[in-house]
């Protein structure tokens, strides 16, 4: 069935899928039509002729489901409510009625065909420069929307559909009919499938040479950004690709076809295979630069550590404190080896090894550099010793425009001592980048507990180095803090050790067991109203967090926000952008960093105004306001709460962490272990039957396949 209509509004919107929901005025409805279907993102006064059926919503009534679409242009009576849709910045109801009442009937025309026409017209409210904006943003939305079809057409949507309009602009649709594969090797968000899917429809053959080579260059890609590996074992790229290729093994011909495309690759070295290990070839560099720079850093003789205990002494009699002697061994070698790391959980005295050797760095007037992976990691770092730190993406002077650092093997860091902290969090791009830019005569210590999730990216850097005896390393296991009967740090260990504890419950370790997800909600929803504040005094929506293993499901971070922010702030107007309800004073985190804004990944703060009539929305930070909109909108993410994964590198005042069944996939030792040690006053960890100490006792986390221990010699 066919309708046409105009959209008088969009009640929904996903960035992410399309899905939308319009309501549409229709010729001969009464009221305006309730239209659902997968949609780019259109705005109100949009004409469409639409295909498709009625139906009817349980809860929702009568809609018309729409399978495939065009969008016509706007007739006379549409058009001023499509100019003053939001679409056209600067373009609000009087300017578009001023418009309209000039040209008529003639006005999209006159805007497609003869702009030159427009620039002359006497328009109030729209003269000099905002007249070139408008018909820019006119010209870039025609051109644009017939790219954006072609892409929903074929399953690409939202943000992803945008990047790509953003690199290709108007030569979109020709690039991806060439080769479709360049969609899952140049523009992240979409896999070698959808790449496939679309290959196939446009004629390529299963054969072409083209197709086996991207899918043998996707598995090796993919499983670095998702898998943490640094490289793949020949037979283990080959099963995997055999798998998205949809080859049977039976097949003879195909698997020669393949192995010869792996070979082809090999040979001109788009994979670098060392034996049977197949590396991304800008990884295998960056692991041997690690390597490289680390062997070079050990082969320089010890240094003199004279005046070391004297000094130290000196130190315990001002804060009346005695260092523990694996303490002492620590800072010792912090001063002795041009690289040491100390490694432990916490309570264990990492931050009192750090001010001792601090300490004895102002003793002997060196320069010295703090830094961590994020920026909450920075801060913590900073305000415990007492010094500046920095991130180490801003430490390395990132260039904005470039994606590089300034800080390079041609340009050094100024400093005698690096002190570098949560450094499991360190991947094998980042770790390359940081030790190409050290001095040889710089000192390094490397902290951070092993025993934490690793990196999100590739690689296992930190427990690499430790399983390298050549590198001066000092592990702590004794807790030393336990003020106040603190017990997260005894329960922590325990964890550690694959043990239950018992009791589970303690004056600052609570369990509350659920049976169902509603249930789950209900007891948040009860230690946010009185629970929390009867065993710590602290701001809810700043201090404390929620924590869940996964993004997705019932009690994923993304349905625990929406139910979040009706808890924590009621009563308050939404306003949907990207398809997010945002709202004045949402807690909100910055998934990505940003380095013209001075924002980075981690970074929370709260919004202080959603500029309804601009898309906008302006955050506050510690110390600076930051504005978004437009696509900067993808960089924030409601914050209420946020994966185990997101949380590392931060403490909190109180956490509470969530274990359910449909988690079963990510519940691992080191994961719990991860998610309580973020608090260092209250954790609740909420388990469904099983969950918590299904967590606990699974220590099978999955291997990367990484050579930095063994290019260490």
């Amino acid at each position: 069935m066919q309708l046409e209509g105009t959209i008088k509004s969009v009640t929904f919107h996903s960035a992410d899928s399309g899905f939308s929901v319009f309501r549409v005025t229709v010729e001969g409805e009464k009221a305006p039509v309730v239209v659902t279907g997968t949609f780019p993102d259109l705005g109100s006064g949009e004409r469409l002729l639409m295909e498709g059926e009625w139906g009817r919503h349980p809860k929702y009534g009568r809609q018309f489901k729409c399978t495939s679409y065009k969008v016509a242009a706007p007739q006379e009576s549409d058009i001023g409510a499509y100019l003053a849709s939001g679409i056209f910045r600067g373009i609000g109801p009087k300017t578009a009625e001023a418009i309209v009442k000039v040209f008529g009937d003639d006005t999209a025309d006159i805007l497609d065909n003869h702009p030159e026409i427009f620039r002359k017209a006497k328009i109030k409210g729209l003269t000099g420069k905002k007249v070139e904006a408008f018909l820019a943003a006119w010209q870039t939305n025609r051109h644009s929307r017939e790219t954006m079809l072609f892409l929903y057409g074929h399953g690409i949507a939202g943000s992803v559909a945008k990047r790509l309009w953003n690199q290709f602009g108007a030569e979109t649709i020709a690039r991806i009919t060439e080769n479709p594969y360049l969609l899952c090797e140049e523009i992240w968000g979409i896999g070698f499938l959808k790449a496939d899917d679309i290959a196939m429809k446009v004629g390529i053959p299963k054969e072409s040479p083209k197709r086996l080579q991207s899918a043998l260059m996707y598995v090796l890609q993919e499983s670095s950004f998702s898998e943490g590996h640094v490289y793949l074992p020949k037979d283990i790229l080959l099963e995997k690709t055999f798998r998205i290729l949809r080859i049977p093994m039976e097949d003879d011909d195909a698997v020669y076809g393949l192995i010869q495309q792996f070979d082809y690759l090999c040979e001109r070295e788009r994979i670098k295979r060392v034996d049977d290990d197949c590396f991304y070839p800008p990884i295998f560099r960056a692991e041997q630069s690690i390597a490289d720079n680390i062997l070079y850093r050990l082969a320089g003789n010890a240094l003199p550590t004279a005046g070391f205990e004297r000094a130290l002494m000196d130190w315990e009699h001002q804060h009346k404190f005695a260092f523990d002697p694996i303490q002492r061994q620590a800072i010792q070698m912090a001063l002795a080896y041009r690289i040491s790391i100390i490694t432990g959980g916490p309570g264990t005295g990492k931050t009192t090894i750090l001010k001792g050797i601090l300490h004895l760095a102002q003793k002997m007037d060196e320069s010295v550099f703090l830094a961590a992976p994020t920026g909450r990691a920075a801060k913590r770092m900073g305000d415990l010793c007492g010094l500046k730190a920095r991130t180490i993406h801003r430490m390395l002077e990132m260039d904005p425009a470039t994606k590089k650092f300034n800080r390079n093997a041609e340009n050094k860091l100024p400093c005698d001592l690096l002190i570098v902290d949560e450094f499991s969090m360190v991947d094998t791009w980042l770790a390359a980048a940081l030790f190409e830019a050290i001095h040889a005569k710089t000192r390094i210590v490397l902290v951070g507990d092993a025993d934490q999730l690793p990196s999100v990216g590739p690689g296992n850097v930190l427990n690499d180095l430790i399983r390298c005896p050549k590198i001066p390393t000092t592990r702590l296991q004794h807790i030393f803090r336990q003020a106040g009967g603190n017990d997260i740090a005894d329960k922590a260990a325990k964890i550690n050790q694959g043990i239950v504890p018992s009791p589970i419950d303690g004056p600052n370790f609570h369990f509350i067991p659920f049976e169902e997800p509603e249930q789950a909600k209900r007891i948040i929803a009860d230690l946010l109203a009185t629970g929390v504040r009867s065993k710590i005094d602290i701001d809810q929506k700043a201090d404390l967090q929620i924590l869940s293993p996964m993004r997705k499901g019932p009690l994923g971070i993304f349905e625990l926000n929406a139910f979040l922010q009706e808890l924590q702030n009621p009563g308050v107007a939404r306003h949907r952008i990207m398809g997010v309800p945002w709202s004045d004073g949402d807690k909100v985190m910055q998934i990505k960093n940003n380095y013209d804004k001075n924002v980075f990944n981690g970074d929370v703060g709260v919004i202080f105004k959603v500029h309804k009539s601009d898309d906008k929305v302006t955050v506050f930070y510690d110390d600076k306001t930051v504005e978004y909109e437009g696509d900067e909108l993808e960089q924030l993410a409601l914050a209420y709460a946020c994966t185990i994964h997101k949380s590392q590198g931060s403490e909190y005042p109180a956490v509470i962490v969530i274990l359910d069944s449909s988690h079963y996939m990510m519940l691992q030792r080191n994961l719990i272990y991860t998610a309580i040690t973020r608090a260092k006053g209250h954790v609740w960890v909420l388990s469904a039957p099983g969950a918590f100490a299904t967590a606990v006792r699974n220590n099978r986390s999955v291997r990367r396949f990484t050579r930095l221990t063994e290019r260490l010699g």
